[in-house]
């Protein structure tokens, strides 16, 4: 009996640790108490897309580096699906009151996604989880359009125009520039740990084109970490003949594994927001933020008239990661590693303060890949962001706002065109002349003399 139970605690030590690297989603989890959720008055989901084929590095026969066939570029695979599915069937649970799942109303949520058809389908699959019934029929089942987030927002917090100077982003920059510095030392020892960690690897693919003219390290470890962990979520990898050579064990293929994520973290944190890749983050994040702050808003001060309950935002690691650096500035929540499917909630709840600032009323939850990592008042939560981000009077504007010229320039634009509906109306009116109608005058019967 003795050695039988150390037999079962070296069985269930390693479950419990891979556990809590892969950071399981627990239905029951006791951050979310039924009490409280009673009180919950709005969600906000921003997460990255589930498990997808590699993105980098296939042949012209879709084959990764490994020999794995694959349906394409970065298109979602059946496990991705089942992720995204299998999450909106946990929030279908947990938020069951907020959304009234028995009887969904559509207007109550708002989906948004990037254009990438993986994201799409997250978007899509997450919804059906959420949403699902199983009475009623699947070609009856809710659908819920998804928007794309940098062309169709639906709110009024942001006039249109401002969108054209929206990846010229101040705060967002300098948040950026201060991350840049003293971080190529770090990368380079890095990948070189990495690659030496590995080394028994990549001798076995060093005959491979795309490893042979792989630019640099980076590339090459992309290359490697591309395939590989599609590979691992899509439980192939072990059956790869290649790694039998190795007598690799499921915790080696674990710690690739990881430290493949180590990598895409670093290369997301040092490396991808340099140059015009910030831009991408700016947008998406101005956008974003002012999302969640203006909705925040609006149901705080004005509960009567709110309908969105809850939105969701499927991305990529950038927006996820940038994400995660404004609120490590704002209130010094360090950055996780990222799976596909990793997600972060933002939960408003109603309180019973009964202070005279009705913000102080409300506070906001912050969960990433289910783990509670803030909980704070409302109102300290909106003056975190707009301390770090805004450039001007209001969170929606932290990016460069327009100058007077720009305000000049809108006003002459707008001056020009209406003088111009004006001239159109005006030849309208006139088009016997300008248009050269001919005119006729009768001198006599049957007979016409044409004035032009």
């Amino acid at each position: 009996m003795k050695y039988f139970s150390y037999i079962l605690i070296i069985f269930i030590c390693p479950f419990f640790c891979l556990r809590e690297k892969f950071q399981i989603i627990n239905v029951d989890n006791p951050n979310f108490k039924e009490e409280e959720n009673n009180n919950l008055v709005f969600g906000f989901n921003n997460m990255k897309y589930g498990a997808s084929s590699p993105c980098y590095g296939l042949n012209n026969q879709y084959e990764d580096i490994f020999g794995q066939k694959w349906n394409g570029y970065c298109e979602l695979t059946k496990k991705g699906f089942l992720q995204l599915f299998k999450f909106g069937k946990v929030l279908q649970k947990r938020y069951q009151k907020l959304l009234a799942i028995d009887k969904p109303n559509i207007n109550k949520v708002r989906a948004y996604a990037s254009q990438a058809n993986k994201t799409l389908m997250s978007s899509n699959a997450l919804f059906y989880g959420l949403f699902i019934n199983k009475s009623t029929p699947i070609d009856e089942q809710i659908t819920v359009p998804v928007r794309n987030f940098r062309k169709n927002n639906d709110s009024e917090i942001i006039p249109i125009f401002y969108y054209t100077d929206s990846s010229n982003c101040k705060g967002w920059k300098k948040i950026i520039e201060k991350n840049m510095e003293n971080r190529n030392q770090e990368v380079n020892k890095f990948e070189n740990d990495f690659l030496n960690r590995y080394k028994s690897v990549f001798e076995l693919i060093e005959k491979d084109e795309r490893i042979i003219n792989a630019k640099n390290n980076i590339d090459k470890i992309n290359l490697f970490c591309s395939s590989y962990i599609s590979n691992y979520y899509d439980d192939r990898i072990p059956n790869i003949k290649m790694f039998e050579k190795l007598k690799y064990k499921n915790e080696d293929f674990f710690n690739i594994y990881y430290d493949c994520y180590q990598f895409n973290y670093n290369k997301s944190y040092y490396i991808d927001y340099g140059n015009n890749a910030k831009k991408v983050p700016a947008i998406v994040l101005n956008e974003l933020v002012s999302e969640l702050i203006y909705n925040m808003d609006f149901i705080i001060h004005s509960p009567e008239n709110a309908t969105t309950k809850f939105i969701s935002y499927i991305g990529h690691d950038s927006s996820v990661m940038a994400f995660q650096i404004i609120l490590q500035k704002a209130f010094s929540i360090e950055p996780k590693l990222m799976n596909y499917a990793s997600n972060q909630m933002f939960l408003l709840y109603k309180t019973n303060n009964n202070d005279q600032n009705i913000e102080k009323n409300y506070k906001v939850k912050y969960f990433y890949n289910d783990k509670l990592l803030l909980s704070i008042q409302y109102n300290d939560f909106k003056i975190g962001l707009e301390k770090i981000l805004k450039d001007g009077s209001h969170l929606e504007f932290f990016c460069e706002s327009f100058k007077p010229v720009d305000y000049l320039i809108l006003s002459l634009c707008s001056g020009i065109l209406i003088l111009l509906i004006a001239i159109a109306t005006v030849c309208c009116y006139h088009r016997n002349i300008l248009f050269g109608k001919k005119v006729y005058i009768q001198l006599k019967e049957e007979q016409k003399v044409e004035i032009k």
